[in-house]
Parts: C-alpha cells; structure tokens; sequence
C-alpha cells in the first residue's frame, strides 16, 4: 500500500522537460526599397516535443552571444507550422535591430515551458557576404510579369496589405501573366502586393525583391 501511494507521489511530481527534435534555418535578404538597398533577416523555426502538450511551451529564444543579440518567440508572434505528427515553432523576421547585417557564427536555441524547464540547441550561421548577390527583380506591364533572377529556385509572393502570404507559386525567369500564376483573375480582389523571392543553395540564402502594389 506503502509503494502504491509513493509510486503515485513520484508520479504526480514528475517533471515534463521540453526538448528540440529537429532546427531549421535560413538567411534571408530583402531590397528595402526600390534602389537596391538590401536588409537582412534570419529565419528559425523549431520542430519541438513536451510530453504535456505544444500549448505548454511558454518561450522560444534565440541568442547570438557575440554580439549580445537576441530574439524571444512566444505565442504572440512565433509562426506554427503542422507537418504531419511534427509541429514547428519560429519567425521568417529576426532582424539585428539596425537594418544592418546578421552576425554570423555561433547562435543557441533555448525552449522554456510553462514549468521553466527547458532545453537548448547549438546552431551556426555560415552563410557568405550576400552583397556580392543579385536579388531577383520583377516588372509589372498591365497584367504581365516580367522576373529577372539568377536563381534556379523562384517562388512568386501574393501579399495582403499587412505583408502577410495569401499565395505562393512557383515561377521561371521571363514574362508571365498574373492569371496563368494565380489560376484565375481573382489576384485583383485578393492580393494587394506582389514580391519574388529566389534562393541559392549552395549559399544556403534566400532573396527577395522590392514589392509591387498590385492595381495601383
């Protein structure tokens, strides 16, 4: 009777830690206006596990020691991604702060639960100097899409007024129309801008173009 009741103790008070299954990150580089001035971003997400469910987990970090960067995720502005039993936590935003450049080098990932438990993964940035790389550049004619990219890989963005993707679709080099790439002709009513986002793999970097506003 002894061992049931501490048995159940023991139980009760077990501790559910957090814990990383997986990462995934990417550099990202943005024309900031229609010059050619370019930002950086890093993207992060994290495939996550905690035995008490993913609504337990409380923060995300993401720390650049060096340079005494950092970036908290929470429930209020990290992205979720489903893929299958897995379920991915992060941000495509992670900025410096000065519209400047991403340090490279040695970053940790740090997961907090409701509990303070946490776990942590080591992850490095090693990607080159993106000012010597094009970025992809699109042209609009009436209804005709003009991209410029030196890119194997171009994904074309449809974009609500807040930046946020209604569509993705992927797209070649040249002139196509808005209808081909959206299926129809309802990019007028749903879409608000347009931007072309190419990516280099050997570079493991991703680049986007300055944004078209779409029927204005």
């Amino acid at each position: 009777m002894f061992s049931a009741l501490l048995m159940s103790i023991v139980v009760s008070c077990a501790v559910n830690t957090p814990g990383f299954v997986s990462t995934s990150h990417r550099l990202i580089v943005l024309a900031s206006d229609g010059t050619g001035a370019r930002e950086e971003r890093l993207s992060f997400f994290a495939s996550l596990r905690d035995q008490d469910g993913i609504g337990d987990i409380d923060y995300l970090y993401v720390i650049h020691d060096e340079s005494e960067l950092s970036w908290t995720l929470t429930l209020d502005n990290w992205i979720r991604r489903d893929e299958g039993d897995a379920i991915w936590l992060g941000s495509n935003g992670l900025e410096p702060g000065d519209g400047g450049l991403m340090p490279r080098g040695r970053y940790r990932a740090v997961v907090v639960d409701k509990a303070g438990e946490r776990d942590e993964r080591i992850f490095n940035l090693s990607a080159p100097v993106t000012k010597d790389y094009s970025l992809p550049a699109i042209r609009l004619a009436g209804n005709q899409l003009t991209l410029d990219s030196p890119y194997q890989v171009n994904t074309l963005f449809f974009l609500d007024p807040a930046e946020n993707p209604v569509k993705t679709v992927g797209i070649n080099p040249g002139t196509t129309s808005l209808d081909a790439l959206w299926g129809d002709a309802s990019w007028r009513t749903a879409a608000y801008t347009i931007r072309a986002y190419g990516f280099d793999p050997k570079a493991e970097t991703g680049f986007f173009s300055w944004n078209i506003r779409l029927n204005g």
